[in-house]
């Protein structure tokens, strides 16, 4: 699935030529990607005609803002793609649910296989509205993340976004030791820390050196700071090289470019090879569910 660092790449990609277009059609073939609308035709009625005003990101979702005060709201899901081009004589690739005709010339086209994925249409609140946001955002010292749970209500659920809210090591490290849950289900909790998953949750562990099924409540404060500078860094770092694109090649940027931080890993994928520190193998386990990477004896 792709995380806060593809996320934001497609983010920042779209923000270069989207923001002043007009989306002229919205052509939908799968019905299910709209699934929060009543009908496609509602859907489309809400969008058609828009002009992008901006282009934003929460946790792992995409925020287009719109000349009217709604919202396009983009989630990718497993395998969820926007894609470019120049024209409607450019060949759909399989799987190609939505099409935004824009003005100028072009397309956006919303490639899904999976079909997890959705797009759908938010209004704001109510200025006088109280926006129930998760109390972990109260935390935040600023960020434009708040604004934006504000202006799509169906976000205010997401937990502080690394990026999107500003918040303080020791405020991170308070969310942490509230919590006495193993500290990977805590990053990768979408309702405590937004756009985290499997993969940048395990880089992150490794690179401040502490086992995945620590619970969150023993984490010290030293140990807190260096989760949380890992994380900034990490993210930074990820985002830089365009995200990661596993074998499958399910991820790739609106121009169909893939990411290159697959190449950094330092443990996600990497079982059996060894550990870039202290050369033991590094080994795969199934926590809660999903494969976990880590360094036994790095994470002791």
């Amino acid at each position: 699935m792709p995380e806060l660092p593809e996320v934001e790449t497609v983010r920042a990609s779209l923000a270069r030529d989207m923001v002043g277009r007009r989306i002229k059609a919205a052509a939908v073939t799968n019905g299910r990607v709209v699934r929060r609308h009543p009908s496609a035709r509602e859907f489309r009625a809400r969008i058609e005609g828009r002009v992008v005003k901006g282009v934003e990101r929460l946790g792992k979702y995409l925020v287009m803002a719109l000349d009217n005060g709604d919202s396009l709201v983009v989630h990718l899901g497993m395998s969820g793609r926007l894609l470019r081009a120049k024209g409607p004589k450019e060949v759909r690739p399989k799987h190609t649910h939505v099409v935004f005709t824009l003005s100028p010339a072009g397309e956006l086209r919303y490639v899904d296989p999976r079909t997890f994925g959705e797009l759908f249409v938010s209004s704001p609140s109510p200025e006088d509205a109280d926006v129930a946001v998760a109390p972990v955002v109260r935390l935040a010292v600023g960020g434009e993340g708040l604004a934006l749970r504000r202006r799509v209500p169906e976000l205010a659920h997401l937990g502080l976004d690394p990026l999107a809210d500003q918040v303080a090591w020791d405020r991170f490290g308070a969310v942490l030791r509230s919590h006495g849950g193993p500290v990977k289900a805590i990053l990768t909790d979408q309702e405590i820390i937004a756009g985290l998953g499997n993969i940048y949750a395990d880089e992150i562990l490794f690179a401040a050196g502490l086992r995945f099924d620590r619970p969150g409540s023993s984490v010290t404060t030293i140990e807190a700071r260096r989760l949380f500078r890992a994380m900034i860094e990490i993210l930074g770092e990820a985002i830089k090289a365009g995200g990661s694109t596993l074998e499958d090649e399910q991820f790739v940027d609106p121009d169909g470019r893939p990411g290159s931080f697959q190449a950094s890993h330092q443990v996600y994928g990497r079982e059996g090879r060894p550990c870039p520190q202290c050369r033991r193998p590094i080994e795969r386990v199934v926590f809660h569910g999903r494969a976990t990477f880590w360094c036994p004896a790095c994470q002791a």
